[in-house]
């Protein structure tokens, strides 16, 4: 009877944890208005989590900095645009001089939205630009895309991870109505630049002289790239691009590179050309003939690293010299066998016996001696959708596209946990390993959903110790 008793008030006592574990949960939710109908959509939720996100580091290693998130194989920004400012959802480009957006994404009504006349610097200064009346623009993209349309100015407004807001006027961007169709998908499968379909527009970070960094006067910024591309809104990792002359990396493990230039095409220095010297996998030197990561005499070639191309993209010579080093490690000894494969323009994929990405780094060997070492996680993809057996390595061949000048690219699935820091006066690339996810203090973009999160969990770490305690009186 007593151990009924005993039973009785503990299940009750769990009772009503539970409920006001989840009374609480959902008085969290609905005071910051969350809502799970399909009207409050994925994108407004993402645009109400910078006004929500909570201070932490993002403050205290510069004065200006804005939140950057990865979603399908890309990385966006939110910047602020017209008087009043509305906000827009840009991808980051490092490889792009231009800053451009959809025209119908653009805030009416502004007072500060202008027209760049002809003759203007920031037409000059843009390649392919006509002047009748006003600056027309036509920017190429590698790969083949291009857009076109009309330069404008406007102010831009930048809000960081504590609500402080920062405004520049007179800033130069492109305004395009013709900013849909297929992603720069080569013949063999490559994506060059995944920021042609269904965006808002490009904030471009390139060394020209109108991206943004060169418009509003920094010559430094950083940023780190969380693990992986948010799939659902609880995946969405916001992590800082900072701006400005207190941005630097310290401690233990930063290496630095030097920025080179492409003295034989200046058109194309907008790039952030590097002097990569040979590739590594594993402890093993990977046999690539000299020279062949250098710009040519012509202007082609050469090794840019790019926010904006998902995967890294190597040279076909270099390429096969890679696969060559994979094939003999994964001999029939280890139980990987090479398949063939074209999802996503892979071609060096294999048959895993654990069902498990190999870990095997591979280290790009740079300038100044400094070691660019890419993980065994951000070197494989798995398909567990639709067979978990099969690994690709993350890696694109450029198949013959070197013959058209376009350079090998160290893309943004391998800049993955790297701080990476452009000092465009020194034309310096710093970087050094770091959790990007714990860049920016605080336990989430949501507060209020942690501790909702925290208190279910308590419930649910409460309710096993009772069930522990329940079963312990059942079995005396």
């Amino acid at each position: 009877m007593a151990y009924k008793n005993v039973v009785t008030m503990l299940a009750v006592n769990l009772f009503m944890c539970c409920f006001c574990t989840l009374f609480l949960a959902e008085a969290m939710r609905a005071n910051h208005h969350f809502r799970s109908d399909s009207a409050f959509t994925r994108l407004k939720r993402m645009e109400a989590s910078i006004k929500a996100q909570s201070t932490g580091r993002l403050e205290t290693l510069v004065g200006m900095g804005v939140p950057v998130v990865g979603e399908d194989r890309a990385y966006f920004m939110t910047i602020g645009m017209g008087t009043p400012p509305i906000n827009i959802r840009s991808q980051v480009d490092t490889s792009s001089d231009l800053i451009w957006f959809d025209c119908k994404a653009l805030p009416a009504g502004s007072s500060t939205f202008k027209s760049v006349p002809c003759p203007s610097s920031f037409c000059s200064d843009l390649p392919n630009s006509t002047c009748s009346t006003n600056c027309q623009f036509s920017h190429n993209y590698t790969g083949g895309r291009n857009i076109s349309g009309e330069l404008f100015s406007e102010t831009f407004t930048m809000t960081n991870g504590s609500g402080a807001v920062h405004s520049f006027g007179g800033v130069a961007f492109g305004c395009s109505h013709d900013t849909q169709g297929q992603s720069e998908v080569g013949a063999n499968g490559v994506v060059w630049n995944n920021g042609l379909v269904g965006r808002n527009g490009v904030v471009g970070l390139g060394r020209g002289k109108l991206s943004l960094i060169s418009q509003i006067g920094e010559s430094k910024f950083s940023y780190c790239l969380a693990d992986d591309y948010a799939e659902d809104y609880d995946d969405i990792t916001y992590t800082p691009l900072l701006f400005g002359s207190a941005e630097e990396l310290s401690g233990t493990g930063v290496q630095s590179t030097m920025m080179i230039k492409n003295s034989a095409r200046p058109e194309l220095n907008n790039y952030y050309y590097l002097s990569m010297e040979g590739i590594s996998v594993g402890n093993i030197s990977v046999n690539i003939p000299q020279g062949t990561f250098d710009i040519q005499a012509n202007g082609s070639g050469g090794f840019i690293i790019d926010s904006a191309t998902p995967y890294t993209v190597l040279p076909h010579g270099a390429f096969t010299a890679v696969a060559s080093v994979l094939d003999s490690l994964f001999d029939s000894a280890s139980g990987f066998r090479r398949i063939n494969n074209s999802r996503d323009g892979f071609s060096l994929c294999y048959q895993s016996p654990y069902a498990l990405a190999p870990y095997l780094n591979m280290t790009f060997h740079m300038g100044r001696g400094a070691d660019f070492v890419i993980e065994g996680r951000q070197n494989f993809i798995t398909y567990t959708d639709v067979d978990p057996s099969v690994v690709c390595l993350a890696v694109l061949d450029m198949g013959d596209a070197s013959v058209e000048g376009v350079p090998a690219v160290l893309g943004n699935f391998q800049q993955q946990n790297y701080h990476i820091l452009y000092d465009n006066g020194n034309e310096t690339l710093s970087f050094v390993t770091t959790n990007c996810r714990r860049l920016v203090n605080g336990p989430s973009l949501y507060p209020e959903y942690s501790q909702s999160k925290a208190l279910t969990l308590g419930c649910h770490g409460l309710s096993l110790a009772v069930l522990s305690i329940v079963i312990s009186l059942l079995i005396d």
